[in-house]
């Protein structure tokens, strides 16, 4: 009769290597990592927020005017929507660190070399390579995060990272405005600065942003997963080589190994079968709904304000104080987000913007729709991180990549068909037949998130059955 030796690792399996990441006190990653991981947060949002106030000055600069103003935003999202698809399945076939690796370089260089951008239609495509990198960032980010992550502190770990990305964003945002109003060529400076995200791609090796280990024993990569496993928890101060044989789990049912087993063979193609076609309709159609009216919001904020009498000066203010609320909401996010079920913090996050537009829109004074115009930045930050979470963790690790990303990144196209939904009922109706199209959709949008299946407290392999 043979024995296995003592030291020898225990078999490698999905469910338990879930269930020993699960069993940290927190995320086994370096200080490194976690430098890695804010600056690609931040990044990705910066380049998001820094597009809104230096098109005035491209525009002036290039001599922009009707449809070529539009080329560089619609092409930004075009290439969001690409790179998203592309890189989510780079990520899933190759690994999480070519995934990243590779979605970072196209937001860096895309940055960098739109400061040199000399018509509209270098700008243009710049911008289109900068949206294939910011596509799949932020959605890759967060599944990785959730791979890493115990079950009970997936949500917590992610909104820290909103939270510094929001501070930083805050002084950057206030540092910009002297650097527009010093140079002509001060959009240049910003634009470029994007770039630095660059500065994160030494930093994805096999002691900062490892591979994740839920992936590779997904691909059937085990003895890899365990070394990472292990060393993971050397640092948060367990023995390292916990075993795969966890208490009771020789006594579960059949159909927990099962789920097990599922969860190693899925791919990319089962999400447009059931069950997980349901879930990719789910978080797609929250995030295209929701984003069309996110984007008229964003965009058309001021002349709303403008169509019930606020004053423009009033208006400008309120949007730009609009921008500080989010830290409130952020830390609030943190607080909660690992005491309530996401789908719940979506869903009020998402009701809260609907009645702050509502707010805004029954002509109640310039005092009320001063409050609606920053609970509605509250609402907005508030069901950000659930959400970028939610969408992560409800998709198996083998297609988790491609399906938090094509929700994210088809999802934006709800903000490329803003211009032809609410913008011409702004136009030729008035601000506040506008806003009730754009409650309405949010409405709908928290209708249709509120249907998904519940995750918090619950293990990747569990949810994924």
């Amino acid at each position: 009769m043979s024995h296995m030796p003592l030291d020898s690792p225990a078999p490698v399996s999905a469910r338990g290597v879930d269930a020993r990441i699960d069993a940290m006190p927190k995320v086994g990653l370096n200080r490194a990592a976690w430098l890695a991981l804010m600056l690609c947060f931040f990044f990705a949002n910066y380049d998001i927020s820094v597009l809104a106030i230096t098109l005035p000055a491209m525009r002036d600069e290039f001599g922009l005017t009707g449809a070529a103003l539009g080329y560089p935003v619609t092409w930004n999202l075009v290439g969001y929507c690409i790179g998203a698809y592309l890189f989510g399945r780079v990520a899933d076939r190759y690994g999480r660190q070519k995934g990243l690796t590779l979605t970072i370089a196209a937001l860096g260089v895309g940055g960098f070399l739109t400061a040199f951008s000399w018509d509209v239609w270098s700008l243009t495509f710049f911008r289109f390579l900068t949206g294939c990198g910011m596509g799949a960032v932020l959605a890759l980010c967060s599944a990785y995060i959730g791979e890493l992550a115990p079950k009970n502190q997936r949500g917590g770990y992610l909104s820290r990272l909103y939270m510094v990305g929001t501070v930083l964003l805050l002084v950057i945002g206030f540092a910009s405005l002297p650097v527009l109003a010093a140079s002509s060529t001060g959009w240049r400076f910003l634009l470029g600065f994007g770039g630095l995200v660059l500065l994160v791609l030494p930093l994805v090796n096999r002691n900062a942003l490892v591979e994740s280990p839920r992936w590779l024993v997904a691909m059937g990569r085990a003895e890899e997963a365990d070394h990472i496993v292990r060393q993971m928890e050397s640092r948060v101060g367990l023995p390292p080589g916990g075993t795969d044989d966890l208490p009771g789990e020789e006594s579960a049912p059949a159909a927990a190994a099962a789920v097990a087993a599922a969860e190693e063979e899925v791919s990319a193609r089962a999400l447009f079968k059931a069950p997980y076609l349901a879930r990719m309709l789910i978080v797609l159609g929250f995030w295209f709904t929701f984003y069309v009216a996110m984007y008229g919001y964003a965009s058309y904020l001021p002349l709303i304000l403008e169509g019930i009498g606020i004053s423009t000066s009033h208006a400008i203010l309120v949007s730009v104080l609009g921008r500080a609320m989010p830290l409130i909401s952020v830390i609030a996010a943190v607080l909660l987000v690992e005491r309530m079920e996401r789908r719940t913090m979506v869903v009020i996050g998402t009701l809260v913007f609907a009645a702050s537009l509502l707010l805004i829109t029954l002509d109640l004074g310039e005092a009320v729709a001063t409050a609606g115009a920053l609970f509605s930045s509250f609402g907005i930050a508030f069901m950000a991180t659930p959400a970028y979470t939610y969408t992560a963790e409800i998709f198996p690790t083998r297609a988790r990549g491609t399906a938090s990303a094509i929700a994210d990144g088809v999802g934006h196209l709800g903000g490329a068909v803003t211009p032809f939904v609410v913008l011409p009922i702004l136009t030729s109706l008035g601000a506040r037949p506008a806003s009730f199209v754009m409650v309405g959709l949010l409405v709908i949008a928290a209708a249709i998130i509120r249907l998904g299946v519940r995750t918090r407290d619950r293990s990747l392999t569990d949810i994924a059955a």
